[in-house]
């Protein structure tokens, strides 16, 4: 319901921002604009990944949207090859597609994931300050494409963190 009166309200902006700098846009060309940003619309995350389990001796990396922290969004246990990502009101299953960077823990500060629908998720994370048992993320960017090509980002900060055995 809160994704259809925020789509409801750019669909509003659009439209006005639409009829007051080309007066001649007909109703069609104002809908195919507001249709152009439902894919984005779309990605942003509208509730987050439920809890999740952490076994003994595992570590696992937990991202938050840091627009919304209320938002938990990403989920990866290390070494695991997959992750979980909160997207619209269905959370996505990922499979890593590529790591590089620098290592954080028993993870990449760059992560490359893929979903069995073609879409494709770029996570970046700065790692911050060591805490116990684990250590904290600074910042961080998820980028997601999707099977048309459009790109969404979502800043995100959390925290990777070991289950002590």
């Amino acid at each position: 319901m809160m994704l259809r009166s925020l789509l409801a309200t750019v669909a509003l902006a659009v439209g006005l921002t639409s009829c007051s700098s080309t007066p001649d846009l007909d109703p069609e060309a104002a809908r195919a604009q507001m249709l152009a940003l439902a894919p984005a619309i779309d990605s942003v995350p509208s509730s987050g990944l439920g809890p999740q389990e952490v076994l003994a001796g595992e570590c696992a990396l937990f991202l938050w949207s840091q627009t919304d922290t209320s938002k938990f969004i990403f989920f990866s246990k290390a070494l695991s090859g997959t992750a979980a990502f909160a997207q619209g009101e269905t959370p996505i299953s990922l499979i890593q597609t590529g790591a590089g960077g620098n290592i954080f823990g028993q993870f990449n500060t760059e992560t490359r994931y893929a979903s069995d629908d073609g879409r494709e998720l770029a996570l970046e994370v700065v790692p911050g300050e060591r805490m116990n048992g684990g250590q904290r993320v600074e910042r961080g960017l998820i980028t997601l494409t999707d099977k048309e090509g459009w790109l969404t980002k979502l800043p995100v900060l959390g925290v990777r963190a070991c289950q002590p055995e």
